[in-house]
């Protein structure tokens, strides 16, 4: 009897780590990070720290404050809303952190305080990127097909356990995904914390990537979706992002300044 149920705790500590997400949750998870009002993992799960941060997005608003989420409030997050959205999984995404950005953010205590004063008293405020200019300068040489190649070199190193070659595209200081301006020591402990959470990882461009000045002397903001699986043992996720990355030349190569991605899902409707 005590084999079977040892047995029995052994099967289900396999099985957890195949729990499957929430996708609304993890969509509100984004929203709330934006506006300054949520500061944890991005995985889906609805945590205690999510139920705080719903219930102050609820209070500024005015809504009912239940820390759910509920229609208003998926609604005002410009999220869908669903009948039973609550119990729907997402078939893809398991209940952890899946991209690089889906790790919370390392702020020190200072700003976090400074950012949730700013969150207490305008909860829509999310940041917009400045609109884009014209294309870059001809003295730039940034054509069509040198982009392409840059990006497609950077996903195949992605896919490598190399962690030289992956962060070799990077100048530094970088604005890194959700973590603001960060050095070389920190990027390669990321980069190694991700290679260990998904050994197996597949990137592929969905289309060309598009570019344009980003009104700043030398730099340009290139953006493009891609489709990704990652892999590790049983646990594996997939799905689409849209990366927007700000690069500028030195010398004879192009150097990452900026990075940052989000996922990509059907318009709400």
């Amino acid at each position: 009897m005590i084999k079977g149920i040892a047995c029995l705790a052994l099967l289900l500590l396999a099985l957890a780590p195949l729990a499957l997400a929430n996708d609304q949750v993890r969509h509100v998870q984004e929203e709330l990070r934006k506006r300054n009002l949520y500061f944890g993992d991005i995985d889906g799960n609805n945590s205690e720290d999510l139920v705080l941060a719903l219930k102050r997005y609820q209070a500024r608003k005015g809504f009912s404050v239940s820390g759910q989420i509920n229609e208003e409030t998926a609604t005002s997050l410009n999220i869908a809303s669903t009948p039973d959205s609550r119990s729907v999984a997402s078939a893809s995404l398991p209940n952890i952190p899946i991209l690089k950005s889906d790790i919370a953010r390392d702020l020190p205590q200072a700003q976090r305080v400074a950012l949730e004063q700013q969150a207490e008293t305008n909860p829509d405020l999310v940041p917009t990127p400045a609109p884009p200019a014209e294309s870059p300068p001809p003295s730039q040489d940034l054509r069509p097909e040198r982009i392409q190649q840059f990006v497609e070199e950077y996903l195949r190193d992605a896919e490598s356990d190399d962690v030289a070659a992956q962060t070799r595209y990077f100048a530094y200081p970088v604005d890194y995904f959700v973590h603001g301006e960060k050095g070389p020591d920190f990027i390669r402990k990321d980069v190694k914390r991700y290679l260990t959470n998904w050994p197996e990882r597949e990137y592929k461009l969905i289309e060309p990537p598009k570019f344009m000045a980003s009104g700043r002397d030398g730099e340009t903001i290139v953006e493009f979706p891609l489709s990704y699986r990652v892999r590790k043992g049983p646990r594996s996720a997939s799905g689409m992002t849209k990366n927007t990355w700000t690069i500028r030349p030195e010398g004879e190569e192009l150097k990452i300044i900026g990075i940052s991605e989000e996922h990509l899902r059907p318009n709400k409707g």
